[in-house]
């Protein structure tokens, strides 16, 4: 019974964050359309990436792949439609994985940018709510990759002060 209401906690999450997107982008600039196959990684290794993933199988946006450790040449002739990168980061995750914020976002870019050369809808997010907004590390994973998707994806509880509301209008 736990796990199912932790799945609808998501989910509401998600829809949420749908709702504040569309809103955010209401008559500023044309919503991109999202298509499947999905691909999710993170920017900062944290498990905003697993979170993304379940919600959209809960949703049924199938199929979706995600990879930590995502290089560009994962996306090159793969077919995937849609890119989504988390922002948020762990330090217990990242030194796991042998990283740091800065490598983390100069792969992030390097992910993008071969996402658009492939024709990809990129689509960045921070779905974490504040506990992934705690560092310097979180701040910079924010401030360097938010600004470059098509299209941000942000549950309400990570922007009370409004913070995303003016990272999107300031960047369309």
């Amino acid at each position: 019974m736990k796990m199912q209401q932790n799945r609808f906690l998501i989910l509401g999450a998600v829809l949420l964050s749908v709702v504040f997107l569309f809103a955010g982008t209401a008559g500023a600039a044309e919503v991109p359309c999202i298509e499947t196959p999905v691909i999710i990684t993170t920017c900062g290794q944290s498990p905003g990436a697993v979170m993304m993933k379940m919600s959209l199988l809960h949703s049924q946006i199938t199929p979706v792949d995600t990879k930590n450790d995502m290089t560009a040449a994962d996306l090159t002739g793969k077919g995937y439609k849609t890119l989504i990168v988390t922002t948020g980061t762990s330090g217990k995750g990242m030194g796991a994985a042998g990283t740091d914020v800065n490598k983390e976002i100069a792969r992030c870019k390097e992910i993008i940018k071969a996402a658009r050369d492939e024709g990809m809808v990129v689509i960045t997010a921070h779905v974490e709510g504040m506990a992934r907004r705690t560092d310097q590390a979180d701040q910079d994973s924010i401030d360097e990759i938010i600004p470059l998707g098509d299209a941000i994806l942000i549950i309400t509880s990570s922007n009370p002060a409004g913070y995303f509301t003016k990272l999107s209008e300031d960047n369309n």
